[in-house]
């Protein structure tokens, strides 16, 4: 598996270890015949009336949707809200030992007793049609929260370091499907699942025992603040050529400057961008100055931590061709300058609306990106940073700059 899967991965096989898990795996058949309305006896024949096994199929894609809605609104609202908040290290480091906690918790280390409690329960009513299933999906998600809690907690906790709203939709989707396909294919094989179950059931323990080693791994990036090292990765696999330019670029300036390798890093998309008094800007417009490009919003507290350092950047190092610029997609000119009441920002601000993030697949703030002379995108920095580790990419850049003059 490639680098830029590993959070996506990492998500998909938590939700197989969820499914594999002791609360979950014995009751799997109850609630495949529930969701289905099939008897277990119907379903061990085979199902293979056209009515059972299109009832089986329809209701248990109805289940998994219901089931994923829980699970993907925790993890957006994870994103949404660690992106504004995971940057201050006390709380990254608080976050990390909660989810090492839970790992411990797996293995068997600690015992929290509320972990082993949940509010699942059957009723003698099976539900009517794909409706009905898709409640009990969103039922069954709910119920099943706390039993699940150290798995999905972890998921939930890399979903908050993720840097945004979309890592953490897309983690918490790929945990729903690990933990929803096994059901569909349980509905669809029930005996090749019992016969599985059966020579399975000796291992369950072992599969929590994974599932918290694989906890306190991800504990540890997120408290050390390198989990979003791997949200960077994630993107760089979805995002095509993304890999080029996410890492800094920090060689001589000597071999930095040759044409045919500067040429390798894809351009900065072009975009329709706003001064705050309303009149149209271009990036293209600060071609052959290097140009630190900071995505930040006005409720963004680790973007605010950021302005110092970027203050005082543009005044040491603009003579040098440095060009500080910083894109709001969030806020109005108004709330910009009622911002700099409190915090100043001496660069140049800019807005945008949503479609400018996208373009430059922004997925949390503050995100970074160094654009060279020529208009490349050389790196993206995810998070806050000091002023150390911004002067580590814009100076090579700027070595680029009076190399290129001189000549």
């Amino acid at each position: 598996m490639e680098g830029s899967n590993i959070t996506i991965g990492i998500a998909f096989l938590a939700g197989i270890l969820s499914f594999l898990s002791p609360c979950v795996l014995p009751l799997v058949p109850g609630y495949v015949s529930l969701m289905s309305g099939v008897s277990i006896d119907r379903l061990k024949e085979g199902g293979k009336q056209t009515g059972a096994r299109r009832a089986v199929i329809l209701n248990s894609l109805a289940f998994n949707v219901g089931l994923s809605v829980i699970f993907v609104a925790l993890g957006t609202t994870a994103g949404l809200v660690g992106a504004a908040i995971t940057s201050n290290p006390w709380v990254r480091i608080i976050g990390g030992i909660i989810i090492i906690a839970f790992g411990l918790q797996l293995i068997g280390l600690l015992k929290i007793s509320t972990l082993y409690k949940d509010t699942r329960f059957f009723s003698d009513e099976k539900p009517r049609g794909m409706l009905g299933s898709f409640a009990l999906g969103i039922a069954f998600a709910a119920g099943w929260t706390p039993c699940i809690g150290p798995i999905l907690g972890g998921i939930i906790g890399l979903a908050a370091t993720s840097g945004g709203w979309r890592s953490g939709l897309l983690l918490s989707a790929f945990y729903s499907a690990g933990l929803a396909v096994p059901f569909l294919l349980t509905g669809l094989g029930i005996n090749q699942f019992l016969a599985f179950y059966g020579r399975f059931r000796k291992h369950l323990h072992k599969v929590e025992v994974v599932s918290g080693v694989i906890l306190i791994a991800v504990g540890l990036l997120v408290a050390s603040g390198y989990s979003t090292l791997l949200a960077s990765s994630t993107l760089a696999g979805i995002l095509p050529n993304a890999e080029s330019w996410i890492k800094v670029d920090t060689r001589a300036p000597s071999t930095a400057a040759a044409p045919e390798n500067r040429s390798s890093f894809p351009p900065a998309p072009e975009v329709a961008l706003q001064t705050l008094d309303g009149r149209s800007f271009n990036l293209a417009e600060l071609r052959g100055r290097v140009v630190l490009l900071n995505f930040w919003a006005t409720w963004c507290i680790p973007c605010r931590s950021e302005i110092p350092e970027l203050n005082t950047m543009h005044r040491d190092l603009e003579s040098r061709g440095l060009s500080v610029v910083g894109v709001s997609t969030y806020d109005r000119a108004d709330g910009v300058r009622d911002f700099w009441k409190d915090i100043k920002q001496d660069y140049t601000v800019l807005l945008g609306d949503r479609g400018v993030e996208s373009s430059f697949a922004v997925a949390g703030l503050p995100t970074t990106f160094i654009l060279d002379r020529e208009g490349r995108i050389r790196a993206r920095i995810v998070g806050e940073r000091s002023r150390d580790a911004f002067e580590a990419a814009v100076n090579p850049l700027l070595e680029e700059t009076a190399t290129a003059q001189q000549r």
